[in-house]
């Protein structure tokens, strides 16, 4: 496989994630984001692969429907009507301000899922879970701790993989936090808090206000500056899930992992 095909599946694995993370919200706004992103990963996967069969017309004049019919007479494809579904829930959102109902929008999610790991491997020779997401953190310590988490998973430490994991979103929280906060400030306070926490934790939940899964696990880790060795210091305070089974914790990791990966770009750190 080519560095330029690799580094298109991890775009549409990227994307795709983005999506479930959308997907996580309950607003009519977020669940829009989701559609576009799930419908346009699969969308270009299969014009990627439609490359390889002639049209009367460009491909790039040809759309959705007809390319998916190609390519499933070619190759049938799992779950084909209902990604045809898709295409009419992603119409519906982008022409008639139509926009399906959360549990619709989760359904899709995971056949979308599904499609993405079968043509992964039928359309490009790939295992789409080789394709680490871990290695894309640009934070080493962040991605250490999470690499971490993924391991204490596979072998059903899932207490010590919900520590690490809550580890790494706080330093990543940590990270915003200083981002946002003016230690100046610190020597001014509010009902005995310093200016400096209550402006940074603000500014977090401006920035988040349109992404209220990721704001409230935020929240769930109180972030704090404190003096320290004559300095002012980030210091937060983590809470374990006692997971289960393997099923949830992935789930927790997968959404973590999806939130750094989301917004680490946007800011300098």
């Amino acid at each position: 496989m080519s560095s330029d095909v690799k580094s298109f599946l991890m775009d549409m694995k990227s994307l795709y994630q983005q999506g479930v993370l959308a997907s996580k919200n309950l607003s009519r706004f977020q669940r829009r984001l989701a559609i576009h992103y799930i419908h346009y990963v699969v969308e270009q996967i299969l014009r990627e692969k439609a490359k390889d069969i002639e049209f009367k017309n460009s491909l790039a004049n040809i759309g959705f429907e007809e390319i998916i019919k190609r390519l499933n007479k070619g190759q049938p494809i799992p779950d084909y009507t209902r990604l045809l579904d898709l295409n009419t829930m992603r119409n519906n959102a982008q022409h008639r301000y139509i926009v399906a109902s959360k549990e619709d929008v989760d359904f899709q999610v995971k056949i979308v899922e599904g499609f993405l790991k079968w043509s992964y491997k039928n359309y490009f020779d790939c295992d789409y879970d080789s394709l680490r997401f871990e290695d894309a953190i640009t934070d080493k310590e962040i991605r250490e701790l999470m690499i971490k988490a993924s391991e204490f998973i596979a072998s059903k430490d899932f207490k010590s993989a919900s520590e690490k994991m809550n580890v790494a979103l706080a330093n990543f929280k940590s990270k915003l936090f200083v981002f946002f906060a003016d230690p100046k400030l610190w020597n001014v306070a509010i009902g005995g808090i310093p200016l400096t926490t209550v402006l940074a934790d603000l500014s977090l939940k401006i920035f988040f206000s349109n992404d209220v899964y990721t704001l409230r696990k935020l929240i769930d880790l109180p972030t704090i500056y404190v003096p320290k060795d004559g300095q002012i210091q980030v210091v937060w305070n983590v809470r374990y899930a006692d997971f289960k089974t393997e099923e949830e914790t992935r789930k927790e990791y997968d959404a973590i992992l999806n939130i750094i990966l989301t917004y680490q770009d946007r800011f300098t750190f």
